[in-house]
């Protein structure tokens, strides 16, 4: 699990506006085996001192310090579905347009059927989202302890 800590400058509706308090620097073994892969982590939060919204399941207060947490595999199962999904859905619609076009239409027909590809898997991905929600990507808040480890990047990992 990847995680870092935050601090909690505004709360209300059921939402937490939080601010990060680590930098990211990183230990240099990051892409290596058995490093952490967590520069991508970082750089969804675009470094210390942005503040962004988190779903709030405590009530938690102003200055409150939290713990943001991303289990291990969420970023490469989102990645895959919609990257990979779409490049293959984009690639078959191309395919079966340039198959179902007449000749001197083949062209037309590929771009056609990318569109459709594309517009299939933001149909998938919406109706996937609404199915079985979308707390399967998010990433989770918990309060901060003084027993979390930290490693590279400043971020604790759990086994």
């Amino acid at each position: 699990m990847i995680e870092t800590r935050a601090i909690v400058v505004r709360a209300g509706e059921g939402k937490a506006w939080v601010r990060l308090l680590e930098h990211h620097g990183g230990c240099g073994r990051c892409d290596e085996p058995g490093g952490c892969h967590a520069p991508q982590f970082a750089e969804m939060f675009r470094g210390k001192g942005k503040t962004f919204t988190v779903v709030d399941p405590f009530g938690l207060r102003v200055d409150e310090r939290i713990r943001i947490v991303i289990d291990d595999g969420v970023p490469l199962r989102a990645a895959l579905a919609s990257y990979g999904l779409g490049t293959a859905l984009a690639l078959v619609g191309a395919v079966l347009g340039v198959w179902l076009a007449p000749v001197a239409q083949a062209d037309l027909g590929a771009g056609m059927g990318l569109a459709l590809g594309i517009a299939v898997t933001m149909i998938i991905l919406s109706i996937r989202a609404r199915w079985h929600g979308s707390t399967a990507w998010r990433m989770r808040v918990e309060r901060d302890g003084e027993n979390a480890a930290t490693g590279c990047m400043g971020m604790g990992h759990g086994a």
